[in-house]
């Protein structure tokens, strides 16, 4: 079976999922949908496909499946739509900015009996799939403790980013370590703690946290320290600066997301992990297995790994995180999700 597909978003990430499905055998990209229309004609002609500018448009399409890759703040409605049109959704992290809207999502692919998957795709980067199997072997035991930080350079709110005033790093990138805590430590979060600076973004006209630290306790008593920061100076080697140690009963882990490759070109650096690399005729990054594991799980009718209520579950922590934030109390999961 050949899966007809829909973007929606011809943005920064929305081409990742351009670029992936193009000579993904098990599918057929027919349309591309961007309210800027120059990005969406551009992205179509890549694609040899269809654009529009119009939502409406792609929900009355004869597409099985859409993939969405709008901004952090904006998923909502699209997915919605499209699931309401009996489409299958993959949406990018996180789900939601808000647990109603996460929630309404969840509702309508039960509603439609239609899967809704989010890309957290760093569960497909090789170094944590490794990390995964050894928690799968009982190699570590029950979850004790971990640590887990992902931060961005200062690039990315200020240049890379038109829309971070309305995202921050909580929303762009605590979605990829909290889903990677609880998706090893195999344990639902309890209860979140978190502490915060702001300052140096609100000082360019970015209303945004400039560091997180969140103190999260998992069942069982398990807690992990979440770090982020969107502040990291330019001249850090990688626009990413990634890192988690996972502690068990039994042994422990450490993984330490940069390439092996350093370079000495005009500063000492290393690339981000993140860039495709093109050989042998195919386009190759964990970031596209995602996109191209939901086509294949809508061919297989086989529900995707990575579900709406992890993306429930992944708002809520987040959610959870900003009222502690502004409460200066620790905050209960259940009081976040009702």
């Amino acid at each position: 079976m050949s899966v007809r597909v829909a973007i929606v978003g011809a943005g920064l990430w929305g081409n990742n999922h351009a670029v992936a499905l193009r000579d993904h055998p098990g599918c057929e990209v027919t349309l591309v949908c961007d309210r800027d229309a120059h990005r969406a004609e551009v992205a179509a002609g890549q694609l040899g496909c269809r654009w529009t500018t119009e939502i409406d448009e792609v929900a009355a399409s004869d597409v099985d499946a859409v993939t969405v890759a709008t901004p952090d703040h904006l998923h909502a409605a699209p997915v919605i739509a499209m699931l309401e049109a009996g489409k299958h959704v993959l949406v990018e992290k996180p789900l939601a900015t808000t647990v109603a809207e996460a929630k309404a999502m969840v509702d309508a692919a039960a509603r439609a009996d239609r899967s809704l998957m989010v890309d957290f795709h760093a569960r497909w980067h090789p170094l944590y799939m490794g990390a995964k199997a050894y928690v799968e072997r009982g190699d570590l035991g029950a979850p004790v403790m971990a640590y887990a930080r992902l931060s961005d350079t200062i690039h990315v709110p200020t240049s890379m980013l038109s829309w971070g005033a309305q995202s921050g790093p909580e929303w762009f990138l605590f979605p990829h370590t909290m889903d990677l805590i609880r998706w090893l430590f195999q344990r639902e979060p309890v209860e979140v703690y978190a502490k915060g600076t702001r300052g140096v973004l609100e000082g360019r006209g970015i209303p945004c946290w400039d560091t997180i630290q969140a103190l999260v306790e998992f069942e069982g008593g398990a807690i992990c320290t979440f770090e982020t920061s969107w502040i990291l100076p330019d001249s850090f080697t990688n626009v990413v600066d990634n890192r988690i140690s996972v502690y068990g009963e039994k042994g422990g882990l450490e993984v330490k997301n940069e390439p092996s490759l350093w370079a000495f070109t005009d500063r000492y650096h290393t690339p981000f992990s993140s860039t495709s690399v093109t050989r042998y005729g195919k386009a190759w990054g964990y970031q596209y297995e995602p996109i191209r594991y939901f086509v294949d799980c809508i061919a297989q009718g086989v529900t995707p790994e990575a579900t709406g209520h992890d993306g429930l579950v992944n708002t809520a922590m987040i959610a959870a995180t900003l009222q502690s934030l502004a409460e200066k109390r620790p905050v209960r999961i259940a009081e976040v999700l009702g």
